[in-house]
């Protein structure tokens, strides 16, 4: 999967995001790799949930451009081989909101929607997660499929402070994390999507 290109039309996207991505890229290759991967996996799971043509096009955007909020993370915190300590923390939680500023300002008929779900990717299912403490279905249904796709794709993935997991350990955190950080429906679709027996 880490090969395949993230299922988008590139001639139907803004010039500025494009060079924005290339630039995130430069700066850290993980996070285009990351989103590649994340954009495969919320279109397979977007399907799996019936989503519609006009809301699977958003998601995918999304998670394509979900990090790309990192661009405004000094590279001090952004390029940190280790883990990040609570005022970088602080730091690297603003990527949604920069994100989203940064979709908006792409002028795109779906920026709105798509800004949207860049903002709310973070969020928890109980409330607990950022930038607004949105819970339950306050949360889009988009933002919560990228969720369990961010956060999956986040563990089995190497990092230079920790190796990735392997796909059976990520999946039982995951499930643990249903009905607290995860929405259970859409994390239990996931699990099946990835062939999972793991109860959620």
């Amino acid at each position: 999967m880490d090969s395949a290109a993230c299922p988008i039309d590139t001639e139907d996207l803004s010039a500025s995001v494009l060079v924005l991505t290339t630039a995130l890229h430069e700066r850290d290759a993980y996070t285009n790799v990351h989103c590649n991967r994340v954009c495969q996996l919320a279109q397979a799971l977007g399907q799996r949930l019936g989503l519609n043509e006009k809301e699977l096009a958003q998601l995918i955007l999304a998670a394509r451009f979900h990090d790309i909020g990192k661009i405004g993370i000094p590279d001090a915190v952004l390029l940190k081989p280790g883990r990040l300590d609570a005022s970088e923390m602080a730091i690297m939680r603003s990527h949604p909101v920069r994100g989203e500023r940064v979709f908006l300002a792409t002028g795109r008929d779906d920026a709105a929607a798509v800004a949207c779900i860049i903002r709310q990717h973070h969020e928890a299912w109980d409330g607990s997660g950022y930038p607004d403490g949105l819970a339950g279905e306050q949360i889009t249904l988009p933002a919560r499929i990228l969720s369990v796709v961010d956060g999956y794709d986040a563990m089995v993935t190497d990092r230079p402070y920790r190796p990735g997991m392997p796909m059976d350990k990520a999946l039982a955190i995951l499930a643990s994390e249903a009905g607290t950080r995860l929405d259970p429906r859409v994390t239990r679709c996931f699990m099946e999507q990835m062939g999972s027996s793991t109860e959620s």
